[in-house]
């Protein structure tokens, strides 16, 4: 009875989609909002700037060893930065499919030929990049923040701006992209430098919302740290997150809570795998204890924690399904996780051509690794989309909400460089489901870019958004417990995490609902100078804050800039900078990080947010989603 019901249900609001969109598609479409924030109109599909796909197709890359020549030629005063700048050692190159991979060929006139493998599933590959949304406006007004010749950023805001605060370490990794203390000097961010960096974050159009990811090197080695998050936080950003090892927040949990007080949201922790075993490679000796205590540390002050993976093929490929598992496990501490393939810079830049192969990690093997690893039927062909995707829910609250001060936040990165899957979590029995298995999210998000284009008003358009979602789910395969009414609620509350920002957003975005939540699990390619395409570099995702401007991260690290700017403005030799602030612990070769209290009983959550009633979203509009009462827990 009840699946004949929920087959009713779907039937009824199929067939008011098809009157619905039948007449939508009759009337002429309207135009999209011009809001403050933007270059312009807000652009329809047909209008954005396809990005590059297909196969095969030319571009234009990096010849590994003429851009070290480049680099090193301004490090030993050879060449200056503009020199660099239009000279960094390109050269052309194809990517195509062969023997069942998808690869990268170039070749140099002076040194020769160079292969690398971007996939070795090519129908995922092509799956992702047939989704691709387009890209963001055109930026306007940014002459003083990107202008770096062929690495020059052109398009959109990115999702995460990232801040280095210090390339000082507290461990000595390998794989370490920037190669933190074994460089030979120090360079570290001032609070005017930071004052700049914030100053020119908002400076350009789109104006969108943004992460702010302070970073290193250990951020929470800087002098500033503290300081730099109540600056970004007096200037308007809200998404304050760190990026770290953890080690400061296990060793002490009022620096957890100094840092929450301060104003920062979440923390992006290394976690590269369940076992001492499978971190050996950080050199860290009790690594697992250090993890327990910070996620215990920062949930307790009251922020979210997203697990970073760095993944190098036959180290830790085989143990993603467990981090998989911790992370469910662990969901009242855990927002979701981020995979990141090893990429070939810093610590690691001059790696063997045999090695480079052997430890390479194709994007595309990370959904087909979860789906062995794993027993709740991920599949890479249903399951997973660009993570570009999500910038078609951004688009509609853009569409819907027209005062801001700031657009939403857009992530427009390439199909092939960054995928996402979302899992439905029973909090209550720890047990996940992929969202695809009882919601047609694909021909979702396809319904909802069809709405957008239409350009018809925000009443018209989320009682559209509203069927479209009753139509897309499927009550009888879906988890028992899990109607209408609550997934109207997860979207909602998804759609104001990721597109909302005011003073409170931090703790309305972190509110824990009682049974059900989405957690998202991302993985993303960071190019090194062996797969680097110029493509992909006109739209960063992630922007790299320097004294020089917004650098997209690929370039700044697999691209040579980081090693350029850092030789030009570094702030003291390591020695200059020991004899004038002592050093500072380094944990390596199996050095213990001491913790004075031991684990105790996982703590309470300090307060609870109640969500807003469901249907906020479609009859008031997503500004209006707010988490209504505060109350204490158990109260």
């Amino acid at each position: 009875m009840f699946e004949s019901m929920a087959s009713h249900s779907r039937l009824a609001s199929s067939a008011a989609w098809t009157i619905a969109s039948s007449v939508n598609r009759v009337l002429p479409e309207g135009a999209l909002p011009a809001p403050s924030w933007a270059p312009g109109r807000l652009l329809k599909k047909h209008q954005r700037t396809p990005m590059r796909t297909g196969v095969p197709r030319r571009t234009l890359s990096l010849c590994p060893d003429c851009n070290r020549e480049a680099v090193e030629a301004v490090i030993r005063g050879q060449n200056d930065v503009a020199g660099f700048r239009e000279r960094p050692g390109i050269i052309d190159a194809e990517i195509l499919e062969e023997g069942g991979r998808i690869l990268m060929r170039k070749a140099c006139e002076t040194h020769g030929p160079f292969e690398d493998v971007l996939s070795n599933h090519p129908d995922f590959f092509q799956r992702m990049e047939a989704q691709s949304l387009g890209g963001d406006f055109d930026c306007v007004g940014d002459r003083e923040v990107h202008d770096h010749g062929p690495n020059s950023i052109r398009a959109g805001r990115g999702s995460y701006l990232i801040v280095d605060l210090t390339n000082r370490c507290n461990m000595m990794c390998r794989p370490c992209f920037m190669d933190a203390n074994g460089v030979g000097y120090v360079d570290e961010t001032d609070m005017e430098d930071l004052k700049t960096i914030f100053d020119r974050a908002g400076s350009f159009k789109p104006n969108r919302e943004i992460n702010v990811l302070f970073s290193g090197g250990e951020a929470t080695l800087s002098p500033i740290f503290l300081d730099a998050i109540r600056h970004a936080k007096s200037m308007g950003f809200h998404r304050l997150h760190v990026s770290t090892n953890g080690i400061r927040f296990a060793e002490s949990r009022d620096f957890a809570v100094e840092a929450s007080a301060a104003g920062l949201h979440g923390v992006y922790l290394q976690f590269d795998g369940v076992s001492e075993e499978k971190n050996k490679h950080r050199g860290l000796g009790n690594y697992i204890e250090v993890k327990l205590r910070a996620l215990e540390n920062i949930a307790a002050a009251g922020m979210q924690t997203t697990l970073q993976v760095t993944v190098v093929n036959g180290l830790n490929n085989d143990c993603v399904g467990e981090i998989v598992r911790f992370a469910l496990r662990n969901a009242d501490q855990i927002h979701g996780v981020i995979f990141q393939p090893v990429m070939f810079t810093g610590r690691d830049e001059r790696i063997s051509t045999e090695d480079r192969y052997a430890e390479r990690y194709p994007l595309s093997q990370l959904a087909y690794d979860l789906q062995a690893q794993t027993s709740i039927d991920w599949r890479p062909m249903r399951d997973w989309y660009p993570a570009s995707a999500y910038a078609i829910f951004s688009h509609l609250d853009d569409v819907l909400d027209r005062g801001l001060e700031r657009g939403s936040l857009f992530p427009d990165m390439h199909p092939d460089h960054a995928i996402m899957s979302p899992l439905l979590v029973d909090t209550d029995k720890g047990k996940a489901i992929p969202i695809p298995t009882f919601f047609d999210l694909g021909r979702f998000m396809q319904d909802v870019v069809q709405i957008t284009d239409s350009g018809r008003p925000p009443r018209v358009t989320r009682a559209m958004v509203l069927l479209s979602l009753l139509r897309n789910f499927n009550q009888a395969k879906a988890p028992s417990g899990l109607g209408p009414y609550e997934l109207r609620s997860l979207f909602e509350g998804s759609l104001y995490r990721f597109t909302r920002s005011d003073d409170d957003w931090s703790r309305q975005a972190s509110a824990k609902t009682a049974h059900w939540r989405l957690m998202f699990f991302n993985g993303m390619w960071f190019q090194d100078a062996y797969n680097y395409d110029f493509a992909t570099i006109y739209n960063s995702n992630a922007p790299v804050a320097t004294w020089q401007g917004e650098i997209s991260f690929c370039a700044y690290n697999g691209g040579g800039w980081r090693k350029v700017l850092e030789s030009v403005h570094h702030t003291a030799t390591v020695a200059d900078w020991y004899r004038n602030h002592g050093r500072h612990q380094i944990y390596a070769a199996g050095k213990k990080v001491h913790l004075v209290e031991s684990l105790s009983r996982r703590p309470e959550p300090l307060v609870q947010i109640e969500a807003a009633p469901v249907g906020t979203f479609f009859t008031r509009g997503c500004r209006d989603l707010e988490m209504k009462r505060l109350v204490r827990s158990g109260g």
